[in-house]
C-alpha cells in the first residue's frame, strides 16, 4: 500500500485534464470581472500565450513516450535536455501560466489567487507521484538528475539545448487540445465580459465566427491524428 500523498498524486495526475472545470465554472458563477480595460486582456494573452509556447518546446523536444497526455504515469525516456534542464516540470510551469493569463483576462485578482492556491496543490501531489515512478524507472540516473536541477525554480544551472530535433508533426497532434482550449476559452471569456460590462455582446457574429473556425480546425487536426496513427499501424 503506497502512502496517501502517492495516491492522491496518482489520483489528481489521472484527472488533472478534468480537475480544474469546477473551479472554472465557479469562476464564472461567483466572481465578476473587475474591468473591460484591454490591459487586462493584454497582459493576460501574453502570459497565456507564454505557458502554451514553454508546452510547445517541451512537446517539440521531448522524447517518445514522455510529454504525453496519458491519464497514467509512463516515461519511455527520461528528458533532462532543453526546458528540463532548468526545471524538472516545466510543463506544469507552462499549464500555470495558461490558466494565470486566462483569469487575468477576466481580470479577477482574488479568482486569480484561489486557482492558483490550487494548481500548487494539485500539482505538489501529482510530482511527488512522478518522481516516485520515476525514481524506480530509472533509479541512479534520476536520481543524479534531481540534485542537479531544481524541482520548480530554474535556478539550478545553465541551459543545455535539446539532443534531437524539433517535432513539429508531433507538436501539431499533441497540443490541439491545449491550443483548442486555451484560445476558445479565452474567446468565451472576452465574449462574456463584452456581456457583463455592455450589456451585450455588441459582435455575436465575430465571436461565433471565430468559435465555429476553431472547431473546425480542432476536428480536422483530430481527423489527421487518426489517419496518421492508422496509416503506422499498417
Amino acid at each position: 500500500m503506497q502512502p496517501w500523498p502517492l495516491c492522491l498524486g496518482k489520483f489528481l495526475f489521472r484527472f488533472r485534464s478534468f480537475t480544474p472545470l469546477p473551479l472554472i465554472l465557479l469562476t464564472f458563477i461567483f466572481f465578476k470581472p473587475l474591468s473591460p480595460s484591454w490591459l487586462w486582456t493584454a497582459i493576460g494573452l501574453a502570459a497565456a500565450f507564454l505557458g502554451e509556447g514553454i508546452r510547445v518546446h517541451c512537446v517539440g523536444y521531448a522524447g517518445s513516450g514522455t510529454s504525453g497526455r496519458e491519464s497514467y504515469l509512463k516515461a519511455d525516456s527520461l528528458n533532462t535536455s532543453g526546458l528540463y534542464s532548468l526545471t524538472r516540470n516545466p510543463l506544469y510551469w507552462g499549464n500555470g501560466l495558461i490558466f494565470a493569463g486566462l483569469l487575468i483576462v477576466y481580470a479577477q485578482p482574488l479568482a486569480l489567487a484561489i486557482f492558483i492556491v490550487f494548481l500548487f496543490l494539485q500539482y505538489h501531489f501529482i510530482v511527488l507521484a512522478e518522481e516516485s515512478f520515476l525514481r524506480e524507472q530509472y533509479g541512479p540516473d534520476y536520481e543524479d538528475y534531481s540534485r542537479s536541477v531544481s524541482r520548480w525554480l530554474p535556478l539550478s544551472g545553465p541551459y543545455a539545448p535539446p539532443g534531437r530535433p524539433f517535432d513539429l508533426k508531433k507538436v501539431v497532434f499533441k497540443e490541439n487540445d491545449s491550443c483548442f482550449n486555451l484560445l476558445l476559452t479565452a474567446l468565451l471569456i472576452l465574449a462574456w465580459k463584452e456581456s457583463f460590462f455592455s450589456g451585450r455582446v455588441r459582435q455575436p457574429l465575430v465571436f461565433a465566427g471565430a468559435a465555429v473556425i476553431l472547431i473546425l480546425i480542432y476536428i480536422w487536426i483530430k481527423i489527421l491524428k487518426k489517419k496518421s496513427a492508422a496509416k503506422a499501424a499498417a
